[in-house]
């Protein structure tokens, strides 16, 4: 138990530092820090081959209530109220001038960069401005994302990654950002503005999107694939309801994912309004959340019992309607407590799966995939308040909490396919023990008729048969294991004590003859050969009046040996040779469809019957010299095995 608790510890270490690295970094101030003050940052030391991205953080001029354009700067600077704000940073909750700044309202940042050492094509990028903005650069407008207005009704949301691209023709740069916010929770700028050269900043933004667009197709190809996992499963006669749901759970957030951060999916879908994918981000992630707790729910161990679940759902299935019927600044209003609940939730889940590991010494990766849950819901708590400037890392979690759900499933889905194969093997060798215990009887009282007859006429002949019969029955009774396979000698001995009764009876109208290649020795199914020697001779020879000859032979043929029983007795209507191999007779007469039976079973190939009315019957079959899966299953006595 200290072992495992050790465990846990280093693992939640690992994640805590995961975590910390994503934090936003804390700036020391320095001769070589590019950091804003007083919306001016001095680039004159900027080596842009060693820093290629620059980050313009720091105080940038902030302008409440005003949507300023370029031209106002050139005239009326001096009559607006300027104070300073932190990019990257939020307003709300801010104080100007003993005001509270609220969520909603619009704002300008302005900030001058001097002594910029390019002449060239330069590159900036705006990733998040809440909840819709304009960037200007040197008086011309370069980025539009959404409509910034003074009033909610001429105000349009967007906030979407975007690159702009200028052309640097003097060693000062002014940037003006409008910002307008009438539908979340907090606005501002939480994510910095970036500035580099033309090339790298595309490469960057190229790198990013095909990231998230690699995330998004990597999701939805998992969701596939455990799709198609629980078909196969089904079937098979496999239920297991908990590949459809990681299934749907990996397709939901594979959509919710590729609605947030670089929001590749409004590539793809232009004419989707920012609001309406805003709120399918967030309807896609709460039903996310639902279908994880099902998904825990179906584990082996159980982490949330059915009656939670249920209650929950049904919880989050009323959330879900206000987010499809209500403005996005009216459900926010109740989303802290959503994310709130959604926090207690999880840390009980967490909780559960260490005392499950650490007390039982069961679900390690179980323990893991919450864990990875938990700090996804951390970091994008912590992103939504303003505390991360970056909500990207948190993709990094649920790629962990997705690998280990692969692991463990897999796992899972082994245990069934292994579960389904033990029940039909088992199926199979109970058919097979029934097919066998039909054999067995059905020898012996032939056998008892023929000792029966000769008691009458030749007592002692009766005697040695009856000898013969015990040392049979001693070798061919073996039920320790009802798949046993026996070798070709034992085979042959049972089938010579067999036609050495015969004979005993029927004398000089029953003539044997053996063909074996004596260099084949390999497991065999028990009384496989009897059955169809006695279906030759009692049937085949016997009711001729002069009887006839039976030949067993048994040769190599490529990578088989073949066995083939023939004799010259009356033949086989062509007719009737199809319903011997694939009906079961009502009564009598069950050797040749037994055998067929058994050997389509082990083998997946049956016997070949060629007959002509009058002139013979041929039995023909084969078995692989080199079957492994048989061999090991095959059950002599000592000294019995091939060499």
């Amino acid at each position: 138990m200290v072992k495992r608790s050790i465990t846990v510890f280093f693992i939640l270490f690992a994640f805590l530092s995961l975590l910390f690295l994503s934090m936003p970094e804390k700036r020391v101030e320095s001769p070589n820090t590019f950091h804003a003050v007083k919306g001016l940052i001095d680039l004159s030391g900027w080596d842009m081959n060693e820093t290629k991205i620059l980050r313009l953080d720091g105080e940038w001029e902030f302008y409440w209530n005003q949507l300023l354009i370029p031209q106002d700067f050139q005239t009326q600077i001096s009559s607006f109220d300027k104070v300073y704000m932190q990019v990257p940073g939020l307003w709300n909750g801010k104080f100007i001038k003993g005001e509270k700044l609220p969520a909603f309202g619009c704002a300008t940042y302005r900030l001058v960069l001097d002594h910029v050492p390019a002449r060239e094509v330069m590159a900036m990028k705006k990733a998040n401005a809440r909840f819709s903005s304009k960037v200007y650069v040197n008086g011309e407008e370069l980025i539009s994302d959404g409509l910034p207005a003074q009033t909610s009704k001429d105000y349009r949301s967007g906030n979407t990654p975007k690159l702009g691209f200028f052309e640097c023709d003097s060693d000062k740069i002014e940037i003006l950002i409008q910002v307008a916010n009438y539908e979340y929770m907090n606005s501002g700028i939480p994510v910095s503005i970036e500035l580099g050269s033309e090339d790298v900043m595309l490469h960057q933004h190229q790198r990013d999107l095909m990231l998230a667009l690699a995330i998004f197709a990597v999701l939805l190809t998992i969701a596939f694939l455990y799709l198609i996992f629980f078909i196969v499963a089904r079937m098979k006669g496999v239920k297991e309801y908990i590949l459809p749901l990681f299934s749907l759970f990996c397709a939901l957030f594979a959509i919710g994912n590729a609605l947030s951060d670089q929001r590749p999916l409004l590539l793809i879908l232009p004419e989707i309004s920012f609001t309406m994918a805003f709120k399918m981000k967030d309807l896609f992630l709460s039903v996310n959340f639902i279908t994880l707790l099902w998904v825990f729910h179906e584990f082996k161990n159980g982490l949330i019992p059915l009656r939670p679940t249920k209650i929950i759902s049904c919880v989050y299935g009323g959330y879900l309607l206000v987010i499809l019927t209500f403005p996005i600044y009216e459900y926010y209003k109740i989303h802290q407590l959503v994310m709130v609940s959604n926090t207690i939730i999880l840390l009980v889940l967490l909780i559960r799966a260490i005392l499950l590991f650490v007390e039982k010494a069961e679900g390690l990766l179980l323990f893991v995939s919450v864990l990875a849950v938990n700090f996804y819901s951390f970091d994008c708590i912590l992103f939504s308040l303003g505390f991360k400037t970056d909500s990207g890392f948190s993709q990094v979690f649920m790629m962990i909490f997705a690998i280990v759900m692969i692991f463990l499933l897999s796992m899972h889905y082994l245990n069934a396919i292994r579960q389904l194969q033990t029940s039909v093997m088992r199926t199979q060798e109970a058919e097979i023990a029934f097919l066998r215990a039909q054999i067995n009887p059905h020898f012996l009282y032939n056998a008892l008729n023929s000792i029966a007859a000769l008691c009458a006429t030749k007592p002692q002949k009766a005697e040695e048969v009856v000898i013969e019969l015990s040392q049979y029955l001693r070798r061919s009774f073996d039920f320790k294991r009802i798949d046993a396979m026996t070798t070709l000698a034992k085979e042959m001995e049972l089938l010579e004590a067999y036609l050495y009764i015969e004979k005993t009876r029927f004398g000089d109208r029953l003539q044997v003859e053996y063909d074996i290649d004596e260099t084949i020795n390999l497991p065999i199914p028990h009384l496989i050969l009897q059955p169809l020697v006695e279906n030759a001779v009692r049937h085949g020879l016997m009711k001729a009046i002069v009887g006839g000859k039976v030949i067993i032979s048994v040769k190599r043929q490529g990578m088989e040996a073949v066995f083939t029983i023939e004799d010259n007795g009356i033949g086989i209507e062509k007719e009737r040779i199809s319903g011997l191999l694939e009906e079961k007779p009502e009564s009598g007469g069950i050797g040749i469809w037994n055998i067929n039976q058994r050997l389509m079973m082990l083998y997946k190939k049956g016997l070949t019957i060629e007959s002509e009315v009058g002139k013979g019957t041929r039995v023909v079959f084969g078995l692989p010299l080199t079957d492994i899966k048989l061999a090991g299953r095959w059950n002599c006595k000592k000294g019995d095995r091939p060499v």
